[in-house]
């Protein structure tokens, strides 16, 4: 057994434990973790210090889920020329398209129409608005 197997073998259950905890997917984490077999044994001749070993394939382990990570958001990201078709607005359940919005706003009356769009999209305080819509700050309920 060459040198590289004896200390992937002292680190192989480290090294899978922090790729599995990083990866939802079963099938996912073991494709990371081809690549990072692969890359650390194509990089072994390069690594100085074999007493840090660990260390090093657990970094190469991170950079591994990163890019992971990297490609599956670019697989989300929305295309520019997308995005001047539609208004899309970013809430607590992800990006959702803006006409969502504006029907649950028009369900509400004037005043909280005004409450929010002062709120919300002019960043105004809530004393400013109570202020200029001439209520009392505990009228606004945000």
């Amino acid at each position: 057994m060459d040198e590289f197997e004896k200390l992937l073998e002292a680190e192989r259950v480290s090294v899978e434990r922090f790729v599995r905890f990083r990866m939802s997917a079963k099938a996912d984490a073991d494709d990371v973790l081809q690549e990072v077999f692969f890359t650390a044994y194509q990089k072994f001749p390069q690594l100085k210090n074999k007493d840090s070993f660990k260390a090093w394939i657990i970094s190469i382990a991170r950079n591994k889920c990163n890019d992971y990570f990297r490609k599956k958001a670019a697989q989300y990201e929305i295309p520019m020329d997308e995005l001047t078709e539609r208004e899309l607005s970013d809430g607590r359940h992800g990006v959702s398209v803006i006409h969502t919005v504006r029907e649950t706003l028009n369900l509400l009356g004037d005043k909280d129409q005004q409450i929010l769009y002062l709120y919300f999209w002019k960043e105004m305080p809530q004393s400013e608005i109570a202020k200029q819509l001439n209520i009392p700050v505990y009228m606004l309920v945000i």
